[in-house]
């Protein structure tokens, strides 16, 4: 049975992930966790599973095989210090996390032997989106690249996770080097910019559009996302792919896809 932790338990995410995990056969919610301060603190999560704040979260996964994140890059880089432990399995959701912190984090994961999966975007068409984009960029030499991401007006971040983790594809997919900063929000090298605009709009759950153009013609490539259920799904076939991995290693949701 898999031991599972959940960090943002009572985000709209946190809350999914929590009913998934408990609908599964080979998994057990032993820990919820919320920021401190929350007034879900001391709410029931599960039977027999309270939430705690942020600052238990070490105590939280002493008897859990994996610590999920879905918490803010704040939280999460106080969180995965906090959650550092010898073969733990992570399961990480929140973007935006900063460099330093993170470098930490894998090293943390190294000398823990522990594994953890680093995911934008946990949903199986999103992972299928990132590899089509790949192979796009490679075979559209020259062409202009454009990205749109349309989300809910509640979201903190922009562009989001997924549209940067897009760019970043296409420009290393191209063969772009010496990566600069283009405009707010934009990935640019040598001259060439990858345009990222962010709309955030009413209760959109997730959309994102890669626009290739070139002279006379153009491929527009989107995905939509229906539903966060399909977020929350990828998220529980990660916790049962790390668990009990302990390769010191940090991997992709593509790599728990197989693709």
């Amino acid at each position: 049975m898999i031991k599972v932790v959940v960090g943002g338990a009572t985000g709209r995410l946190g809350k999914l992930v929590c009913a998934l995990v408990k609908g599964q056969q080979d998994m057990v919610l032993v820990g919820a966790v919320v920021s401190d301060g929350s007034a879900s603190i001391g709410v029931e999560i599960a039977p027999g599973v309270r939430a705690v704040g942020a600052s238990r979260l070490a105590e939280a996964v002493e008897a859990a095989d994996v610590y999920v994140d879905l918490t803010s890059p704040t939280a999460a880089e106080a969180n995965l210090a906090r959650a550092a432990r010898k073969g733990l399995g992570y399961v990480i959701g929140t973007t935006g996390i900063a460099d330093g912190p993170m470098g930490s984090f894998c090293s943390s994961v190294r000398s823990n032997g522990g594994s953890a999966v680093l995911a934008p975007n946990f949903s199986v068409g999103v992972n299928v989106f990132f590899k089509t984009c790949e192979e796009l960029a490679k075979a559209l030499p020259g062409y202009d690249v454009e990205i749109v991401e349309v989300h809910h007006n509640k979201k903190k971040d922009a562009p989001s996770g997924t549209a940067r983790e897009a760019a970043a594809l296409i420009a290393r997919a191209a063969g772009i080097e010496q990566m600069v900063c283009g405009r707010e929000g934009n990935v640019g090298a040598r001259g060439k910019e990858i345009g990222i605009h962010s709309v955030r709009a009413g209760d959109v759950v997730g959309e994102h559009t890669v626009i290739f153009a070139g002279r006379k013609e153009r491929i527009e490539l989107t995905h939509r996302a229906h539903s966060r259920e399909a977020f929350a799904e990828g998220c529980v076939l990660a916790i049962r792919w790390v668990a009990g991995r302990n390769d010191g290693e940090v991997h992709t949701m593509r790599e728990v896809l197989g693709i």
